[in-house]
């Protein structure tokens, strides 16, 4: 059997780092949130979801960067109330993005996308 592991990651500009935090601190709580710094290591964060999986992000001036959705991975995060998570999102200053296949997607600060789907659609 062949599955799609529960852990993601992302790259992002140091300069979104603090847009990016806020943002994720609004989904899952400040107690989600970590950075990982030290001699040797990349400057990382990484986002536990409540209900399983997560989501690092490494800073390096190296990433595309840009205010419109970018057209590589988008990523899905599952909810019990997509609709109250995007509204989260929304306050916390992500972007409302359109798109035919779910009714929520936003773009987190640098254009990386998230689609957010019911627990309940889950396979």
């Amino acid at each position: 059997m062949t599955a799609l592991g529960n852990n993601a990651h992302i790259f992002a500009r140091p300069s979104r780092r603090a847009e990016l935090l806020r943002c994720f601190d609004a989904l899952v709580g400040s107690e989600g949130v970590a950075s990982v710094e030290g001699p040797g290591v990349v400057p990382m964060s990484v986002i536990r979801f409540p209900g399983g999986g997560s989501l690092s992000i490494e800073f390096t001036d190296l990433t595309p960067d840009d205010d419109e959705p970018r057209l590589g991975a988008w990523l899905e995060i599952r909810s019990a109330d997509p609709a109250a998570l995007m509204r989260k999102a929304l306050e916390a200053g992500a972007v409302e993005v359109t798109h035919p296949g779910h009714p929520y997607y936003f773009m987190a600060p640098g254009g990386q996308v998230f689609a957010i789907a019911s627990l309940a659609s889950r396979p």
